[in-house]
């Protein structure tokens, strides 16, 4: 039956271009052959099944017999306005595939097709992002329309490309009208609007080009019709969006455009850190159980099993589930690969001090045997929890920590490796193992689903493909992740191609089936992911990108696309992060280039390899990127004839580099150069040529003066988007910055500074107007001139913590204006100490006051852009910061201010409705109190703070006497309450329904915590200095008004429930 109905449609959609060109021939006008051709060959010639191709990107679907009721499955379609030409008895209804779409495009053709929209469209079709690509020259009747309203409803992402006769066409105009009511009505509905060659002035008031447009539309349309568009482009014409005014940059708005468009879909996908852990709580349970944690003395457990088999997210959730138990914890990932690094045994001896000891270590360790020292005096005297990831044969457990037995009774040591042999001589071979086996069928089915589908099981016709190419797998979870993203809403001939693919791939080969995802890269992705495997794990992504950008790819594109192929991560800090087996598989890639000679490869990262190549003068045009150590060789510094084979360098990284001599031009391609603890021997380095250096990173160049010959070099650099300079502290004074305004990011963090830095140097702004990103963090600077911060209109991140410079103050009067300021950071800035300021000769004025006043007062007005804000100073103006996302106020005598709860009424009704327009996430309170605003009287119910808050931290306020309500704050899931002595009661607990975490602690005197009973999902409460409380004193009913009296040192909920 299925046959013979889809050969009966076949029929039809064949007949229908032929019946259609016969309407052509006979029965229109010649000059309106084209439109026609071109609707037949958009809608009418479309087989059955609809499939993806690289032109539309439409998926599998079901049968157009399931897609082709338009009408009656769209939401309330719109009729076509009176007036049009409406009933053309030959108009085509455009089918629509059987799975959503998820942007619509909406554009004018004639001003856009063959450029800008084609351009984005393709960017999206790359991320595999199901577009549907309207445009109005390509519809012929009135019969379309309820097709259109369907695609309308059913994307999540509207786009309209508003070009100068974007409004001449009824079919914009009424598309513009149903988003604007799809947004209104239906939650979810996004518009990203793009000013293309036109001012959204005229947009938003109808003229220009747009008023000759509606003289029209007021002669054919009802004037209800008419309004109803207006208002429209009123309404979204003054939304957020994108003006391209040259098509120079179609390109970069493009790019930028499918990146948002694609981190609003990501949103949907991503998975939590339970959801990908699919079947792993028996070996959870088993680990626990093999860490004995009811028993004293120190204990450890071994964890072994191939690469990509789960060892490290089954450790992550041993260690998110035990955690609170222990008064310290620490988390040392990828211990093999820092092992590998200079001083890498030193680099996990800081790291574990600093989470140990919840400070960030900055002292130095000379040796590891001091390092061992430090952790034995200071660390092993708490009870630990510390996991230990991917050792091999270089990790010394006791070279590094000690012997495990001096640590404190009841600690605890998990360490994963690849090497069974090996963990069984630790603890003097009392290191109890657990071996992580492959995963089973059926769970090995539904981890692949999660990523193939986003479901926990296949498509019925998915089915048997599933099930074949998970048992090509082998169980390995990181291997069915990576092939599940690779073939997520790819055809079914793709996923039959890959199944081939990967059962010629050796079984026991992990990094053969891995790669099948890089083959199926293109160049430029390939490229990146190379780069970020051989030299940038650990790298900032955003600088990175200006390299990648230098070299005309497009890093925002390919970062997503490996991101969503499960090939790259990024961590919290917007860093890059990436799988071991992923990176091994990289630098496999780059090793088979040239198996005998590195210097025959494109990317030499081994610094040895790397110190080889250019004490023997070796390269070649194939190497685009180098690391070396000039510490490990006797090279004599950074020389020219080094360089002279390498003419196509694009980045260099080397550290203990001294750089001079004759360069005579031998690195004209270079971009990136990175010069960690750079010296001068005096000479000056001549004729480098620094035309395409796009990055120079000379961070932590401790003997780096300000004689140095390289500065004049600098100016010289065109193309210079990012100057990193902090931790030089032997520089007085700062170089002269180039005169083509093209950077983009400066840091000139320091934590100490010679005398001479506090009295005579000085930052010029002047030609820093494209700066996105200025970093004075711990800097000290006798002023600051050529202009405000506020001229700085480009600017999104300025972090002054801890600054210390003479007029500040002036500087930053005019911040407010900054249109892009995302992240501020303001702690700790004040004015030069006066026993520094009496040594300079500062013809500037001086200001009255030394230091930051006292009652808080800091910058009047802070711009509404702000998505993080960390502070001293009085928040003037909080209830206008509705993008504001994270707020941290320390030291503030001021307080925090929180608006009083009012209604739509008011006047005020923008301060009043803050507690529930507000976006902000996580709130900070460090010796600061929450204040009313002045002039107000408010009950205690009327001070709430933002229902967006998922994390409330207060800590070390002994001046605080009142927390606001806490019950309108249901999305919080981290609540900590510590050292705030006047606080006698918490309000509103029971209102927490997603609460987690929460944490009370350093109290002599009763608390009142009314509602915990109600806490369902509280996983880990601690209160400390009290005696323990009963099981059934925690567990008690509190529907009434009875107290709850918490007198508990620690408590994991599991524990509390006898589970």
């Amino acid at each position: 039956m299925n046959f013979i109905r889809g050969t009966v449609m076949a029929i039809v959609l064949l007949l229908q271009p032929i019946v259609l060109l016969f309407k052509l021939l006979f029965g229109r006008r010649a000059q309106d052959a084209p439109q026609q051709l071109q609707a037949i060959n958009h809608s009418a010639i479309v087989p059955a099944t609809v499939v993806a191709d690289s032109e539309d990107g439409i998926k599998n679907s079901n049968n157009i017999s399931q897609q082709s009721d338009a009408t009656g499955s769209a939401s309330s379609p719109s009729a076509p306005p009176a007036g049009s030409n409406s009933g053309d008895d030959d108009s085509i209804s455009l089918p629509l595939p059987f799975a959503e779409y998820e942007v619509f495009l909406s554009f004018r053709g004639p001003d856009t097709r063959h450029q800008f929209t084609d351009i984005l469209y393709r960017f999206l079709v790359r991320l595999k992002i199901r577009t549907f690509r309207d445009d109005d020259e390509l519809r012929t009747g009135e019969g379309i329309w309820p097709n259109l309203v369907k695609a309308i409803g059913q994307s999540k992402i509207h786009v309209p490309v508003m070009s100068e006769t974007y409004a001449h066409s009824k079919w914009c105009l009424m598309e513009l009208s149903e988003m604007a009511k799809r947004r209104k009505q239906e939650k979810g509905h996004i518009i990203l609007p793009i000013f293309y060659m036109t001012n959204p002035r005229d947009v938003r008031h109808q003229t220009g080009p747009y008023q000759s447009a509606f003289q029209q539309h007021d002669k054919d349309f009802d004037s209800g019709t008419v309004q109803e568009w207006r208002a429209a482009l009123n309404e979204i014409g003054a939304l957020k969006g994108w003006h391209v005014k040259s098509k120079d940059e179609q390109g970069a708005v493009s790019e930028c455009v499918s990146d948002v468009v694609w981190s609003h879909l990501s949103k949907n996908d991503n998975f939590s850190d339970t959801d990908e852990l699919v079947g792993i709580d028996d070996s959870v349970e088993a680990v626990v159980e093999k860490l004995s944690l009811d028993v004293g003395g120190a204990a450890m457990v071994g964890l072994h099993g191939l690469g990509g088999i789960g060892k490290t997210t089954i450790a992550r959730a041993v260690y998110n589930k035990i955690s609170a138990r222990f008064d310290r914890r620490s988390f040392l990932e990828n211990i093999r690969e820092t092992q590998q690094q200079k001083d890498g045994g030193i680099s996990l001896q800081k790291k574990l001090i600093s989470n140990s000891m919840r400070i960030d270590y900055v002292a130095p360790i000379n040796s590891v045997e001091e390092g061992r020292r430090i952790i034995q005096d200071r660390v092993s005297q708490f009870k630990v929890l510390i996991i230990l990831d991917d050792v091999d044969e270089s990790f010394k457990f006791e070279e590094i920590l000690g012997n495990s037995g001096n640590f404190a009774c009841g600690s605890r040591f998990i360490i994963t490796s690849r090497n069974m042999k090996l963990l069984s001589t630790f603890n003097e071979s009392r290191c109890k193992l657990y071996e992580v086996r492959e995963m089973g069928p059926q769970l090995s089915l539904q981890l692949f689903c999660k990523y193939a589908f986003k479901t926990d099981s296949p498509p019925q016709d998915f089915t048997t493909l599933s099930e074949k190419i998970v048992t090509t797998a082998a169980g390995l979870p990181l291997t069915l992740k990576v092939v599940g993203s690779l073939l997520f809403r790819e055809e079914k001939s793709i996923w039959e191609d890959k199944l081939s693919m990967l059962e010629k791939a050796p079984q026991k080969e992990v990094k053969e089936r891995l790669k099948i995802s890089y083959d199926a890269l293109e160049y430029e992705t390939k490229q990146i992911f190379l780069d970020v495997a051989c030299f940038f794990i650990g790298m900032e992504m955003k600088i990175a990108s200006y390299y990648w950008r230098d070299c005309k790819f497009h890093p925002v594109n390919s970062i997503n696309i490996l991101l969503q192929r499960s090939m790259l991560k990024i961590g919290d800090d917007n860093e890059f992060q990436m799988h071991d087996q992923m990176r091994d598989m990289g630098r496999a890639i780059v090793c088979e280039e040239n198996i005998e000679e590195p210097w025959m490869r494109s990317r030499v990262w081994d610094d040895k390899e790397g110190t080889e190549l250019l004490l023997n003068k070796k390269g070649s045009k194939q190497v685009k990127a180098v690391r070396a150590d000039y510490h490990r060789s006797f090279l004599g510094g950074m020389k020219p004839g080094q360089f002279q084979n390498l003419p196509e360098l694009r980045y260099f990284e080397a550290e203990f580099a001294e750089f001079s001599g004759d360069f005579n031009n031998l690195v004209p391609n270079l971009k990136w150069l990175r010069l960690h603890f750079h010296y001068n021997d005096g000479q000056e380095p001549t004729n480098f040529d620094m035309s395409n250096l796009v990055i120079l990173d000379l961070k932590g160049s401790i003997f780096l003066t300000d004689d140095w010959g390289g500065w004049s070099q600098i100016k010289m650099a065109k193309k210079l988007k990012v100057l990193d300079l902090s931790h030089c502290t032997s520089l007085i004074k700062l170089p002269d910055f180039p005169k083509s305004g093209s950077l983009e990011m400066l840091n000139l963090s320091a934590e100490i500074r010679s005398f001479a830095s506090f009295t005579s140097m000085e930052l010029d702004i002047g030609n820093l107007w494209n700066l996105k990103v200025l970093n004075l963090k711990e800097c000290a600077l006798k002023r600051v001139t050529g202009g405000t911060i506020g001229m700085l209109k480009c600017l999104e991140e300025l972090d002054l913590t801890n600054l210390q410079c003479n007029n500040w103050k002036q500087r930053v009067v005019d911040i407010g204006e900054l249109p892009s300021l995302k992240v501020l950071k303001t702690i700790g800035v004040k004015h030069i100490p006066s026993y520094f300021e009496s040594n300079t000769d500062d013809d500037e004025e001086e200001d009255d006051d030394d230091e930051v006043e006292s009652e808080g007062e800091g910058i009047e007005k802070l711009p509404p852009s702000l998505k993080v804000l960390h502070t001293s100073f009085r928040v003037a103006n909080l209830s206008e910061l509705l993008e504001l996302e994270e707020l941290v106020v320390e030291n503030c005598d001021f307080g925090l201010e929180i608006p009083p709860v009012g209604d739509d009424t008011n006047a005020n009704s923008t301060a009043h409705m803050w507690w529930k327009v507000s976006k902000l996430k996580s709130l900070t309170l460090h010796k600061t109190k929450f204040i009313v605003v002045a002039g107000t009287a408010p009950s205690f119910d009327q001070l709430r703070l933002p229902s967006s808050l998922t994390t409330l931290n207060i800590s070390n306020c002994p001046y605080l006497e009142w927390i606001p309500t806490l019950e309108n704050l249901n999305n919080l899931t981290e609540l900590t309450i510590t050292k705030c002595s006047k606080v006698l009661e918490v309000r509103g607990i029971q209102g927490l329904t997603s609460l987690q975490s929460l944490v009370i602690d350093d109290r002599d005197d009763l608390i009142h915590l009314c509602g915990l009973a109600d806490l369902m999902r509280l996983k880990t409460f601690e209160i400390k200095e009290s005696a323990p409380l009963s099981r059934e004193a925690l567990l008690l009913n509190d529907d009434s008004d009875d107290v709850f009296t918490p007198k508990i040192i620690l408590y994991h909920i599991d524990e509390l429930q006898g589970n």
